[in-house]
C-alpha cells in the first residue's frame, strides 16, 4: 500500500507538479505519423495535462504546438494548415511549426508586435511510424532513445495508440503483473493461433507457461534502464519456464514472450491524471508481422478519437455464458481484458487500502523507483538517463531448463545492461 500523499506524487502529471515535471525530462510518442497529412486536418492531442495541436505543414514538417491562439484563446484545431503554417480561423493569424508567428492580417502593421508573439511548441523526433515529443528545458534534453524494434523492417511492427479511461499508474502495474494472465487472460480450452501469436482473441491457451501455472515464484533486479523482472512457471514435467519483463524508467515495458513470439513494447503516457495514452507496439524479429491476426487478438474497436467502443459503458461485451465455457472472463479481446480490469478500478486507484501479496513485487518495486528518483528529482538531482547500446538490444525473452536449477543459473541477467559501480555509487 501507499499513503495518500505518495500516491499523489506517483498519479499527478499534471504541469507544474512534481511527477509531470519529471516525465517532461524523457521523450514521449505523441501520435502515429499517419494521423497527420501535409496541409491535411490538424489532430489534437493531450499530453501530461496539456491541450496541444499537431500539423504537417506544406514541407511535411510538423508542429505540435498549444491548441489556443494567443490572440483571443480561438482553438488551432480549427484552423487552416496549408502554405507552411497552420492559421486560426477567428482572425487569421498564422503560426509555424516553430510556434513563430507568421502572419497577423487583422492588424494594419504587423511588425513588431508579431514578432512580439510566439506559442508554445515542442521539438519533435518522427521515428518509427511515431511522432515523439520532448516537453521539458531545451537544456536537460536526453538523446533520443533508440529502442530495439525501432531497427527492424517496417513491414516486421505493428503501431497502435488507444485512449485508456484511467491514470497512467495503474495501466503500467499491470503490464508489470505476471500472474494477472493466468486468470484475466485464460482461456478455458486450447487455442489454435497462427505462428508467432501469443493468444486468440478468446485468451491464452491453458498449457502457455503464464496461464497454465500462476508464475507466482518471482524475483526483480536492478537493471540500468530500470527494473528486471523474473518469473518462474511450470514448463513441462521436468522443465521450468524463466519469464522476464523488463520496466524501462519512467513508463516504458516490455511484457513477457517466449521465443518465437511476436514481442511488444509498450508505453504509458498520461493524457491527464484520469486518463493515459496507452502505446503497442508488436513486433516480429524475423518476419513480417500478421497485422490481422494481431488486431484480431487485442480485440479493439477504436472511433476517430482512439476511445474504445468496446468499453464500460456496454461493460466490455462481457457474455456471461462466455464466461463459463470459453474463458475466466467472458470478454473477447486481450486489450480489452485488461482494460476492463484497470478501468473498473476508477480513475485513480487509492492505494492506501488495498492489500499487496507477494505476486505484486514488480509493482512494488516499480512504485519505489519512481518515488525515489521523484524524490531525488525534487532534490535537485537529474533523473534515471537511459543507456542507448542496452535499449538497442533489449526485449522480453523467455526459456524452458531442468527445474532443478534457480532462475539465476537458467535465466541469468546479460552483463551489459547490469548497473555500472560508478552509478552505484
Amino acid at each position: 500500500m501507499l499513503s495518500k500523499e505518495d500516491n499523489q506524487l506517483l498519479t499527478q502529471t499534471g504541469p507544474g507538479t512534481p511527477m509531470g515535471e519529471m516525465f517532461r525530462r524523457y521523450w514521449i510518442p505523441a501520435l502515429r505519423s499517419d494521423e497527420l497529412e501535409k496541409d491535411g486536418k490538424p489532430q489534437r492531442v493531450k499530453l501530461l495535462g496539456e491541450d496541444l495541436v499537431a500539423f504537417r505543414d506544406t514541407e511535411g514538417k510538423v508542429g505540435l504546438i498549444d491548441e489556443r491562439c494567443p490572440h483571443r484563446g480561438t482553438s488551432l484545431y480549427f484552423g487552416i494548415n496549408d502554405g507552411c503554417g497552420i492559421r486560426c480561423m477567428y482572425h487569421g493569424w498564422k503560426f509555424d511549426t516553430n510556434g513563430d508567428c507568421t502572419e497577423i492580417p487583422s492588424e494594419a502593421k504587423d511588425g513588431k508586435f508579431r514578432q512580439s508573439i510566439k506559442l508554445k511548441s515542442y521539438p519533435v523526433e518522427e521515428v518509427s511510424g511515431i511522432i515523439w515529443t520532448y516537453m521539458g528545458p531545451q537544456e536537460d534534453q536526453p538523446p533520443f532513445p533508440e529502442f530495439y524494434w525501432m531497427s527492424l523492417p517496417n513491414e516486421n511492427k505493428l503501431v497502435e495508440r488507444v485512449w485508456q479511461e484511467c491514470n497512467y499508474a495503474q495501466v503500467m502495474e499491470n503490464d508489470l503483473d505476471f500472474v494477472h494472465a493466468a486468470f484475466l487472460h485464460k482461456a478455458h480450452n486450447k487455442q489454435t493461433v497462427e505462428e508467432g501469436i501469443l493468444s486468440s482473441d478468446l485468451g491464452i491457451d491453458p498449457d502457455h507457461p503464464l496461464v497454465k501455472n500462476p508464475p507466482v515464484k518471482q524475483a526483480v533486479e536492478d537493471a540500468n534502464y530500470g527494473k528486471r523482472c523474473i518469473a518462474v512457471g511450470i514448463g513441462t514435467e521436468e522443465e521450468n519456464a524463466f519469464m522476464e519483463i523488463h520496466y524501462i524508467f519512467p513508463f516504458y515495458t516490455y511484457p513477457p514472450r517466449f521465443g518465437g513470439e511476436d514481442g511488444m513494447w509498450h508505453a504509458f503516457i498520461p493524457r491527464d491524471d484520469y486518463s493515459t495514452w496507452s502505446w503497442d507496439v508488436q513486433f516480429s524479429h524475423d518476419r513480417a508481422i500478421d497485422v490481422q491476426a494481431q488486431h484480431d487478438r487485442r480485440g479493439l474497436q477504436l472511433d476517430e478519437e482512439f476511445r474504445k467502443k468496446i468499453n464500460m459503458e456496454n461493460e466490455y461485451g462481457q457474455d456471461r455464458g462466455l464466461q463459463k465455457t470459453g474463458n475466466f472472463t467472458g470478454i473477447r479481446g486481450i486489450a480489452n481484458q485488461d482494460h476492463a480490469a484497470t478501468e473498473t478500478m476508477g480513475p485513480i486507484v487509492d492505494r492506501s487500502i488495498e492489500h499487496l501479496g507477494t505476486s505484486d513485487l514488480p509493482i512494488i518495486h516499480m512504485r519505489r523507483l519512481l518515488l525515489q528518483q521523484l524524490k531525488a528529482f525534487q532534490q535537485g538531482q537529474k533523473p534515471m538517463q537511459l543507456d542507448n547500446p542496452s535499449l538497442k538490444t533489449l526485449y522480453s525473452d523467455g526459456l524452458y531448463d531442468d527445474n532443478q536449477k534457480t532462475w539465476q543459473e537458467a535465466f541469468p541477467m546479460k552483463e551489459q545492461f547490469n548497473i555500472k559501480a560508478a552509478a552505484k555509487q
